[in-house]
């Protein structure tokens, strides 16, 4: 797999990645910095998105966000969670 491959990532509404965003702890106090969502997608069907934890710094203060990365379509077979 290429590095800079993101998978079907570019083919999502930005509501399906908000959904999956939601779903994840705040990033300020999580402990897993690459976490993975499975949400369902119309028209597409299950996808796991997979995200990175990122920092933003100004001056003193410091910012933690998720940053999607990648998107992948799963089979109905598929374990909900692979990590």
């Amino acid at each position: 797999m290429d590095k800079d491959d993101n998978g079907i990532l570019g083919q999502l509404h930005g509501e399906a990645i908000a959904q999956a965003t939601n779903a994840l702890p705040d990033p300020a106090t999580a402990t897993d910095l690459n976490p993975s969502v499975l949400i369902t997608v119309e028209r597409v069907g299950r996808v796991r998105i997979r995200f990175v934890r990122k920092q933003a710094r100004r001056a003193k203060h410091s910012h933690y966000f998720w940053a999607a990365t990648r998107a992948e379509r799963v089979s109905s077979s598929a374990p909900a969670d692979p990590t």
